[in-house]
């Protein structure tokens, strides 16, 4: 349903394009978030996501969330605007065992930096998802920051690496 969405979305061109995609979009929003909150149970999040603020749409982040997580490994979704600078706050309150930090967008100079200083900051591993992964592995490499790529066949397996030690960052 992903590639529907995608091109609804780059195709709003037309009159009642927009409406069509609004719909189909909360729609594909409502069933996921509730496949998520099913699979969670009210049990405490062992990784956290969250969206790099204006990086991607909260469809995106909810269905990463849904591929990344599984009955052994319950991922919390925090809501899209989630300030980066409050996320120590954030992952001090609920002790995850890992932070997973999701884009769409190449991180520039500016948010490399502050996203290794969140990093260095914080009592949990952190790692990058999505499709910024991809595009910045060969910057990320070797750093704080692990890279869990944009390929949603990927992402959890490279997730439960990366929770056990064994995914080079």
């Amino acid at each position: 349903l992903m590639p529907l969405w995608q091109e609804l979305l780059v195709r709003q061109d037309g009159f009642g394009q927009t409406s069509e995609w609004l719909f189909f979009d909360s729609f594909l929003r409502a069933r996921v978030l509730a496949r998520l909150q099913l699979g969670q149970s009210g049990q405490k999040p062992d990784v956290l996501l969250v969206a790099i603020p204006g990086h991607c749409h909260e469809l995106e982040l909810l269905v990463a969330g849904l591929l990344m997580g599984s009955a052994e490994l319950v991922v919390g979704v925090l809501a899209l605007g989630q300030p980066l600078l409050e996320l120590p706050l954030v992952c001090e309150k609920i002790k995850p065992r890992a932070l997973v930090l999701y884009s769409n967008h190449a991180p520039d100079q500016e948010l490399h930096r502050d996203l290794l200083r969140l990093a260095h900051g914080l009592e949990c591993p952190v790692a990058l998802a999505g499709e910024a992964a991809e595009l910045a592995a060969d910057a990320l490499s070797g750093g704080a920051l692990g890279c869990l790529g944009g390929e949603a066949s990927l992402m959890q397996r490279r997730l439960q690496q990366f929770l056990a030690g064994h995914l080079d960052t």
